[in-house]
């Protein structure tokens, strides 16, 4: 937030309750609103300030209001936990096959015999396919089958899970969309076909 988005909210705010503040409490709040505030686009500022206002009844009350509108507008467009973590297990499956796969020395497909390096690349795109915040918490395309392969259904949704959960609430809305491709291409689907 810049500072003249700071000085029109203030002036917003004031003028909204009917209070003029001494220059004291206009100093306090404004430090505190700056520094909660410092890393959200004025933008995103001014429209959950407009909201938090209808839904305030309170002018000591507002900073929390205000918060929780710009959460709002931030998770717009923002995949769900669920969802991310379906598709970490649907690569995490694709990976598991192309890992068996290379294990046996290769797979002979429609197309031809797929070795250890093309099954390996196909790891590779399968892994980066998936949301910059998935891939720091898998680690690697190995480390992704064997978080899924290695424990039961139970143990994934009681021990694995949890963690998997904070680190989407925490991550950035741009490190839970699925990477760009370079040339603009959209990348692949997760979900659609085999291995």
């Amino acid at each position: 937030m810049t500072v003249e988005c700071l000085k029109s909210s203030m002036l917003r705010i004031e003028r909204y309750f009917g209070k003029e503040l001494s220059t004291d409490e206009r100093t306090a709040r404004a430090e505190v609103y700056a520094a909660a505030l410092k890393e959200i686009p004025d933008d995103v500022v001014s429209t959950a300030l407009l909201k938090a206002l209808t839904v305030c009844r309170y002018q000591n009350q507002l900073l929390v209001d205000w918060c929780a509108e710009i959460r709002k507008i931030q998770d717009i467009g923002r995949p769900t936990a669920n969802d991310l973590w379906n598709d970490a297990a649907v690569a995490a499956r694709k990976i598991e096959a192309n890992l068996y796969y290379m294990h046996i020395g290769g797979l002979i497909t429609v197309d031809g015999k797929l070795n250890r390096d093309d099954l390996k690349r196909r790891n590779a795109e399968i892994f980066a396919a998936l949301p910059v915040a998935v891939q720091r918490w898998a680690g690697s395309p190995e480390d992704l089958s064997d978080i899924f392969s290695s424990r039961s259904t139970a143990d994934l949704r009681q021990f694995v899970r949890p963690g998997f959960d904070r680190t989407v609430q925490d991550a950035p809305v741009e490190s839970l969309q699925s990477p760009a491709l370079p040339g603009g291409a959209a990348p692949a689907q997760i979900g659609g076909g085999t291995t």
